[in-house]
């Protein structure tokens, strides 16, 4: 389920805030930002995919606007629910909020409207670029612009997994089923349920059209895909 969270009561200055958004990934993270006494809505830079890069760029930034003349007084940084989860989310906001001002936003990917062909092909991720302006829209009240996730704490996200891990092995097992039932459409053998007790049993009783047993590679097959509910 999505939950929408409204944009922050108090009205942004953006002579004083400093607006970021943030895209994650293993290799490397990006940031962009809208620098108070700049000018420069997308300064954009790549940096370590670590929280002490990401600090350290955001303290850069700060010199970027007193260096024009204006303090940063407010933070506000999104980034995209998925990748890296809500630690990030949570370290900013302990290490930060009293010190710094910082408010983190985790936005719902799907709730941002992006045509498929401009996704990336590999990550599927919305671009840095992207998250900011979606950012800025709806620090400005834009209607449906997009929806951001309640940050939980630790322990609240931690009592999810139970119910994630389940739904997970559901996926896994209905791909494994559709798996079997594929080889052996392509033998012509229907009726074959691999989630009874007895489907080693029965698997050795199949027969083709053609009353052969089952070919080597694809008893193999379904004999390793079987071996995997056993884990689950």
């Amino acid at each position: 389920m999505t939950h929408t969270q409204s944009p922050p009561v108090i009205a942004v200055d953006y002579n004083t805030t400093l607006v970021l958004a943030l895209e994650t990934s293993g290799k490397n993270w990006v940031v962009a930002a809208h620098v108070p006494g700049t000018g420069l809505v997308k300064a954009k830079q790549v940096i370590a995919p670590n929280a002490d890069a990401l600090e350290a760029a955001i303290e850069g930034y700060r010199r970027r606007a007193a260096a024009g003349g204006q303090d940063v007084e407010r933070v506000i940084l999104v980034y995209e629910a998925g990748y890296g989860g809500f630690w990030l989310a949570r370290w900013l906001l302990a290490r930060w909020l009293l010190a710094h001002g910082i408010e983190v936003h985790v936005i719902q990917p799907s709730s941002v409207p992006v045509e498929r062909k401009k996704r990336r092909a590999k990550s599927d991720n919305i671009d840095v670029d992207l998250l900011l302006r979606t950012l800025l829209a709806w620090l400005r009240g834009e209607p449906r612009v997009c929806s951001m996730v309640p940050i939980p704490d630790e322990g609240a996200e931690d009592a999810r997994r139970p119910s994630r891990e389940r739904d997970e092995l559901v996926r896994e097992r209905i791909s494994l089923t559709n798996r079997i039932g594929a080889v052996l459409t392509t033998l012509g053998i229907d009726g074959f349920n691999p989630l009874r007790k007895d489907r080693r049993k029965r698997l050795e009783t199949l027969r083709t059209p053609f009353g052969q047993p089952l070919p080597e590679h694809a008893r193999a097959k379904i004999v390793r895909s079987m071996d995997r509910f056993g884990i689950m």
